[in-house]
Parts: structure tokens; C-alpha cells; sequence
């Protein structure tokens, strides 16, 4: 013990020779630990907690953002899905409706050119049917026609001038 007292001693003259006062070190250093005590208790833990929170809050936003990314690159990819669908869809709307015209055309083309066909054809046998109307009608005052003449001529049979005479005479009255 005494040899403790000693080195205590010894260490309060080497603490001494350089300035230190071993009761206001001690005092100081209670004090130091009893800030520390305080600051640990009613600070740093209370912050350590607010910075945990914070950081899982940060790291909650992070996986939310990155989900949204995700999210939003499968609705892109679901959007341009359904535009190459309809746009597809409108292709093949076109196309039939394109194949659907042609056949209206086609069909009505042939619709008017058999109606035509029809027209002409009842033109013709209508222009036939008035021909022999026309060549009866004239065959019929042709034969009345050299009838009267004949007629005239053999009733007045008197010689060759005057059977041209008779003629020309039969002509002008016909005329």
C-alpha cells in the first residue's frame, strides 16, 4: 500500500510538474462522464433512432421509386403491345375493306355490263322488229304502188312514149 500511495504520489508530482491538479482532473473527468452519461442517454440514442427511421424511410423511397420504374416500364411495354395490336387490327380492317371494294366493283361492273347487254339487245330487236314493220309497210305501198301503176298502165296501153308518160305521170302523183 505504501508503495501504492507511492506511485500515486508519483503520478500526481509527474502530473504536477506538468501543470495538472489530480482533484480538478478528477472533477473534470466526472464531470466529463457524467455530460457523456446525459448526452448518450437523452441525444445520441434519440438521434441514432431518428437516423434509423430516416434511413429506412430513404430506403422504403428507393424500392418504391425502383417498383414504379418496373411498373412503368411494363405498362410502356403493355401500351406499345396494344398500339401494335390495333394498328395491326386497322391493317387488316383496310385490307378487307379494300378487298370488300374491289368485289362491290367487280359486281357492279358486271351488274351494269349485263344491263347494258340487256339494253342493247332490246334496242336491237326493237330496231329489227320496226325494220320489218318499215320493209312490211313499204313492200305493202311498193305493191300498191306498182298495182296502180300497172293498172293505169294497161288501162291506157297505147305506146312506148306514151307509157312513159303514164309513168312519170303515176310517179308524180305518188310523190
Amino acid at each position: 500500500m505504501i508503495e501504492e500511495t507511492k506511485q500515486a504520489a508519483g503520478i500526481a508530482g509527474a502530473l504536477g510538474s506538468l501543470g495538472v491538479d489530480g482533484k480538478l482532473f478528477l472533477a473534470q473527468l466526472l464531470n466529463f462522464g457524467v455530460v457523456l452519461f446525459v448526452m448518450w442517454k437523452w441525444v445520441y440514442t434519440p438521434l441514432l433512432k431518428v437516423m434509423d427511421e430516416r434511413s429506412k424511410k430513404i430506403e422504403q423511397g428507393l424500392k418504391d421509386a425502383t417498383d414504379a420504374a418496373a411498373l412503368r416500364r411494363s405498362a410502356d411495354e403493355e401500351r406499345d403491345r396494344i398500339v401494335l395490336a390495333a394498328r395491326a387490327d386497322a391493317k387488316q380492317i383496310v385490307e378487307e375493306a379494300a378487298v370488300n371494294a374491289e368485289t362491290e366493283r367487280v359486281a357492279a361492273t358486271a351488274r351494269t355490263k349485263t344491263e347494258v347487254e340487256r339494253i342493247v339487245t332490246q334496242g336491237k330487236e326493237r330496231l329489227a322488229a320496226e325494220k320489218q314493220t318499215l320493209m312490211a309497210s313499204v313492200r305493202a305501198e311498193a305493191a300498191d304502188l306498182v298495182t296502180a301503176v300497172a293498172e293505169k298502165v294497161l288501162r291506157e296501153k297505147l305506146d312506148a312514149a306514151a307509157d312513159k308518160k303514164l309513168i312519170k305521170d303515176a310517179l308524180k302523183d305518188i310523190a
